[in-house]
């Protein structure tokens, strides 16, 4: 146990032995005690456990036939302004983030929801990739663009991870 709860043990156990609480109160007491530092021990372990710590969602990006059409679609469902155009993409503005409507980069790319992407606090892309080849290479993360990290879920599903502020104004 930490300190904070040694001096809290400590301070019962006074209140104890001066009859301020009861027997019961003081078991109670430590019971309640002990189950709050196990669970934040067990919080600390899962966030320790981590490998990032990702606070926003940045952006969810859909490869499209059609980048006109599905502007017009989306703009259509939701009433979302664009934030940024050319001939091959469109992003469409969220509070926090954006929806990115791409034309396909790649031969034979895939059409639909290619990735989505996850703004990383104190995000280092040269020591978070090396972190994640030696913690994760399952994921099989890769560097590209000079400072985009991608990795793939169990299911091969791509998530980019980024700083907070990628591509924010």
């Amino acid at each position: 146990m930490g300190v904070r709860v040694d001096a809290e043990i400590d301070r019962l156990l006074n209140l104890y032995e001066q009859r301020t609480i009861s027997r019961r109160g003081l078991i109670e007491a430590v019971a309640a005690l002990s189950v709050a530092a196990g669970a934040a021990q067990a919080q600390n372990a899962d966030q320790a456990a981590s490998v990032v710590r990702a606070k926003t969602l940045n952006h969810v990006t859909i490869t499209t036939s059609n980048v006109s059409q599905s502007t017009a679609f989306y703009q259509r469902l939701t009433g979302l302004k664009v934030r940024d155009r050319a001939a091959n993409f469109c992003e469409l503005e969220l509070e926090n983030g954006f929806l990115g409507l791409y034309a396909p980069w790649e031969a034979k790319q895939r059409l639909g929801l290619d990735h989505v992407c996850l703004g990383i606090e104190g995000y280092e892309p040269k020591a978070l990739l090396s972190e994640l080849k030696t913690r994760m290479p399952e994921a099989r993360p890769t560097l590209e663009f000079g400072d985009q990290i991608y990795v793939r879920d169990p299911d091969g599903a791509k998530v980019q991870l980024a700083g907070v502020k990628y591509k924010r104004p």
